[in-house]
C-alpha cells in the first residue's frame, strides 16, 4: 500500500514538474525576438511597390506615416506606398560619434524581415540637439526633431540626395549637387552651396538644406517621381514576386565591408523573413545565373552615413565615411548562382549563391 501511495505521489510531482518546464519553455520563446518573427502590423497596405516598416507604437507610426503622405511628391503616389508596423522588439541603437542615433545593425535587419521591408524606420527619444541619420536603408529618427526629418532622410534612402548644406560629402553618383547651373533640365534657381562650396542646388532652401521646409524642389521632386515608378531590379524572363507572407518566405543575407575603396564580403546565410530594398546609390549587386546572365539587381550606399539635427537657419549635420559591416538582403532565386557587386562598372567583389541553399535558416 505503501508502494503504491509512493507512486502516486511520484507521478504527480513529475506530472507537475513537467507542466512547469512547458510553462516556462513557451514563455521564453513567446517573448524571444530570435526565435521566429516579430509580429508584423499592417498600418496601410495598397499592393504598392515600395513597403517601408517602422520600429515605433502605431501611433507614432500612424503620425509619421500620415505626413509622409501629405508630403509633395507622395500625396500623389499614394497608392506605391504600404505601410506597417514592429512594436515589441526595441531596435539597440549607438549614439554614434556621440551625436547621432544609430539603430543599424545585423539584427535590425534581420528583425524587419518579419514584415515587407525595403525602408526601416526607427523611432527614439533623445534631446534635440542628438542628430537623426541614415545609413543603407535604414533611417534612426529623433522623435524630439521636427517630422521633416522623416522626408530628409528619406530622400538620402530612396533617392540617393546627397545634403544641400556645406560642407558634407557627395555620395557617388547623386545628381542633385551640380558643378555648374546647366545640369538641371528643371529648378527653382540655381543656388551655391550644395555638400560643397562650389557646387550648385536646384532649390533656395529645400528640405536637403533645412528641416523647416518640406520641399524637395522641382528638380529633386522629378528624381524621387522617377525612382517611384520603377520597377524591381529585374531582368527580361526572370519573375520575383512580392510576397507579404514573410514568415514562409527566405531570403539571402550578405554581410560585407567597405573601407578604402576596397570591398569583402565576410560572410552569406539563409534566412527567414521578407527580403527587402538596400537603398540608393551608385554601387550596385547583381544576381547571375549559372550561365552567366543576370537576373537581378539593385543599387546602394554602403560607404556614407548622414547625420542631421535642425540647426538655426540650416541643418546642423555632418556625413561620415561607415567603417562597421554592412548588410544586403538578396532575393532567393531559384537559379541564382553568383553575386557580383559594381561600383560605376567595375567590379568589387564576387562570391557564390549556390551553396548556401543547402544550409538551413539561422534562428539566432
Amino acid at each position: 500500500m505503501e508502494g503504491k501511495t509512493f507512486f502516486i505521489v511520484f507521478l504527480v510531482a513529475v506530472i507537475l514538474i513537467g507542466g512547469i518546464l512547458l510553462i516556462f519553455l513557451k514563455s521564453d520563446i513567446a517573448t524571444s525576438p530570435r526565435v521566429g518573427l516579430e509580429t508584423c502590423h499592417v498600418l496601410k497596405d495598397s499592393q504598392g511597390e515600395h513597403n517601408i516598416v517602422f520600429f515605433s507604437s502605431k501611433d507614432d507610426a500612424k503620425e509619421y506615416a500620415d505626413f509622409f503622405l501629405q508630403t509633395s511628391p507622395f500625396n500623389e503616389y499614394k497608392d506605391k506606398f504600404n505601410f506597417y508596423f514592429i512594436e515589441n522588439y526595441k531596435p539597440k541603437c549607438e549614439l554614434y560619434q556621440g551625436i547621432a542615433i544609430l539603430c543599424y545593425s545585423k539584427e535590425l535587419v534581420k528583425v524587419a524581415g518579419a514584415c515587407p521591408n525595403d525602408y526601416i524606420v526607427v523611432l527614439e527619444q533623445e534631446n534635440s540637439d542628438i542628430r537623426s541619420s541614415a545609413y543603407m536603408n535604414v533611417m534612426s529618427l529623433n522623435l524630439n526633431h521636427p517630422k521633416s526629418v522623416l522626408i530628409h532622410e528619406f530622400g538620402h534612402a530612396f533617392a540617393n540626395l546627397a545634403e544641400e548644406y556645406v560642407p558634407a560629402k557627395i555620395p557617388f553618383g547623386s545628381k542633385n549637387c551640380v558643378s555648374n547651373c546647366e545640369k538641371f533640365d528643371v529648378s527653382d534657381g540655381c543656388f551655391e552651396g550644395c555638400s560643397k562650396s562650389s557646387y550648385f542646388r536646384s532649390i533656395n532652401n529645400g528640405v536637403m538644406k533645412t528641416l523647416s521646409s518640406t520641399n524637395y524642389g522641382a528638380f529633386n521632386k522629378n528624381l524621387i517621381i522617377k525612382k517611384i515608378g520603377n520597377e524591381r531590379g529585374l531582368f527580361s524572363g526572370n519573375v520575383i514576386q512580392e510576397i507579404t507572407d514573410c514568415e514562409n518566405q527566405q531570403y539571402y543575407l550578405i554581410e560585407g565591408t567597405y573601407s578604402n575603396n576596397k570591398m569583402k564580403i565576410l560572410d552569406k546565410s539563409l534566412e527567414r523573413g521578407c527580403v527587402g530594398d538596400s537603398g540608393a546609390g551608385d554601387f550596385s549587386f547583381s544576381i547571375l545565373d549559372e550561365n552567366g546572365a543576370f537576373i537581378y539587381w539593385e543599387d546602394f550606399n554602403p560607404e556614407l552615413i548622414f547625420t542631421d539635427a535642425p540647426g538655426e537657419e540650416e541643418i546642423d549635420g555632418e556625413t561620415f565615411e561607415n567603417q562597421e559591416n554592412f548588410y544586403l538582403k538578396i532575393p532567393e532565386v531559384s537559379n541564382g548562382h553568383e553575386l557580383q557587386v559594381n561600383l560605376q562598372g567595375q567590379i568589387l567583389e564576387k562570391i557564390d549563391l549556390y551553396d548556401i541553399r543547402g544550409r538551413p535558416c539561422k534562428n539566432e
